[in-house]
């Protein structure tokens, strides 16, 4: 008889639609056929540690947000195993950038499938990211997430959080060197994306890729609050760097530097700080997606 095919399925409990949500997903992998090796964990080190630590799985699924996905990377970049998403938390931008179903179940069936796809993952400084690092006005935004929030309102609570920190959107100098040019900026946030999706549905850009081998920079120069709220459709479709106020990059590697050291959040998570060096891990991960 053929042995099933076994997948380490590692939840965070604490995700926001996990309660809701896992039965189903573990249903419809079981009912797919797969042997399951399920653990929870809310931390960091675990996680990666749980991992790292099973050799024998033919597959590794996440279930969680972002934040989920981005704590395990480097776990998983070593592992070298196809990983499957199960969205389980608020954000869900990696999903969203995949083509994978809000539906943990349907997302479980993704996973069933067996569609894999290559992508890229994103590093600043020894920091591995999937979907976008921010340095201004994003990192205020990521810290002042009221989890509560989160809970209740779902993606809403980021435009919330968004609009009670407008107020401390102070402009900052910084150079970008990208491309072999040097430029030097005033911004209130500075964006570099790997992926396409970020804070709950933003685009990076019109034609942003996972696995284009590139990242798009954005440095918005405006600290306006009727400026930035004028700006917020072009968030949504793609359209910021088209913008007036807005300097677009686009390089394989960049580094930002900054007058005075400061946070830079990786997919939603303050990580790291400027100096900022960017990179492009090509193709470094393997995820079960629609083709």
């Amino acid at each position: 008889m053929k042995a099933r095919r076994r997948l380490l399925v590692v939840v965070n409990p604490g995700a926001s639609r996990c309660g809701q949500a896992l039965g189903g997903a573990v249903t419809a992998l079981f009912s797919a056929g797969f042997a399951l090796d399920i653990r929870q964990t809310d931390k960091r080190d675990t996680l990666r540690a749980i991992v790292r630590a099973d050799a024998d799985a033919d597959a590794i699924v996440i279930g969680g947000g972002d934040g989920t996905l981005n704590s395990a990377l480097p776990a998983l970049i070593e592992a070298g195993k196809p990983v499957g998403v199960l969205p389980l938390g608020t954000a869900n931008d990696l999903a969203r950038t995949l083509g994978i179903p809000a539906n943990a179940s349907d997302a479980a069936g993704v996973i069933a499938s067996g569609a894999l796809r290559r992508i890229d993952v994103g590093k600043v400084n020894d920091v591995h990211f999937l979907n976008v690092a921010n340095i201004g006005l994003a990192v205020d935004v990521a810290e002042q997430q009221d989890p509560e929030l989160k809970r209740h309102l779902g993606a809403l609570s980021y435009a919330v959080t968004v609009l009670r920190t407008l107020g401390n959107s102070a402009l900052f100098a910084a150079t970008i060197e990208c491309g072999g040019n040097r430029e030097r900026v005033n911004a209130c946030q500075i964006t570099v994306g790997n992926g396409v999706h970020y804070g709950g549905g933003m685009r990076v850009a019109r034609d942003a890729a996972i696995d284009d081998g590139r990242l798009d920079i954005l440095a918005i120069e405006t600290g306006s609050i009727p400026d930035l709220i004028a700006m917020a459709p072009a968030f949504l479709d793609g359209s910021l760097g088209e913008r007036d106020g807005v300097r677009f990059f686009r390089s394989e590697t960049a580094r930002v530097e900054t007058e005075s050291p400061m946070r830079v959040s990786t997919d939603g998570e303050v990580t790291t700080q400027t100096p900022a060096d960017f990179s492009i891990l090509r193709s470094a991960l393997e995820v079960f997606a629609p083709l």
